[in-house]
């Protein structure tokens, strides 16, 4: 009997799905990809941009991306290769976010690609130059300087590097003229770590940066902006006896950590 063409597609897609399904819920799945061996468990930031969502290491970047590096935590843990469905060309940007102050200054990007992988950079604003080559091929460092900010209002822009970016922003130097808060500002973590956000609430006039102070406290968001915003966070399983306390610090308000010992 000869098959029906619309079964056939059918039977494809819900293959597809169940396979999919797999990679992204199931408990481990291991594959070959081009860049080696890589162990995937949920979850993933998805649709790209930012990071991965695990307390450990960061892994800056999107799916599709080459990893940058090994990272494990709840739910989450990439080996190392590159991520599934990987381009052709894998590359990835470090840090994905930069801040300045009015005075404005050297900066750098990180691009982490395969040897034979080149790529471009361009900025599409007067206020950022590069002072590097704009093309290379693997991993390199792109230079740039940030003007001086006299325009009285913060601003942002892309270091565009072959369809990936990293957000610079600068501050306006208004000081006491931004009014800044945040929510909540303080949460208490049990010991096998946890996450969470942080509303940001500004003025569309003020610009931001969040840090945090403890090694064990991972910013997984973008950790700058203007305005309103979020910072997504993660903590660490405390692997001590002892209780422990960290802060993240947004625009000099303070969010306090404080975790439980084991």
């Amino acid at each position: 009997m000869k098959p029906n063409s619309k079964s056939s597609t059918r039977v494809l897609a819900i293959a597809a799905c169940v396979l999919a399904a797999t990679l992204v819920f199931a408990p481990s799945a291991s594959l070959q990809q081009q860049g080696g061996t890589f162990t995937l468990h949920p979850t993933v930031v998805p649709g790209g941009g930012g990071a991965s969502a695990t307390c450990t290491k960061r892994i800056e970047g999107s799916i599709g991306q080459a990893s940058l590096g090994t990272a494990s935590g709840p739910g989450f843990a990439v080996e190392s290769g590159f991520w599934p469905n990987s381009l052709a060309c894998p590359l990835a940007l470090s840090p994905i976010t930069q801040f300045f102050t009015t005075a404005g200054g050297a900066g750098s990007v990180n691009v982490i690609a395969t040897g034979s992988c080149g790529w471009s950079a361009s900025v599409k604003t007067d206020w950022i130059t590069l002072t590097s080559s704009d093309t290379g091929t693997g991993n390199d460092v792109i230079t740039f300087e940030v003007r001086e900010n006299f325009t009285g209002s913060p601003r942002q822009a892309s270091i565009n590097v072959s369809g990936l970016g990293q957000l610079v922003v600068q501050d306006a130097g208004l000081g006491d003229d931004c009014s800044y808060s945040i929510n909540p500002q303080f949460q208490a973590v049990p010991a096998n770590g946890d996450s969470g956000r942080i509303e940001v609430i500004a003025e569309e006039r003020c610009a931001w940066q969040a840090v945090s102070t403890a090694g064990w406290i991972t910013i997984t968001s973008q950790n700058v902006g203007v305005g309103n915003g979020t910072v997504f966070y993660c903590v660490e399983a405390n692997p001590g006896a002892s209780g422990r306390s960290g802060l993240v610090i947004i625009a000099g308000k303070t969010f306090a950590v404080k975790q439980k010992g084991q």
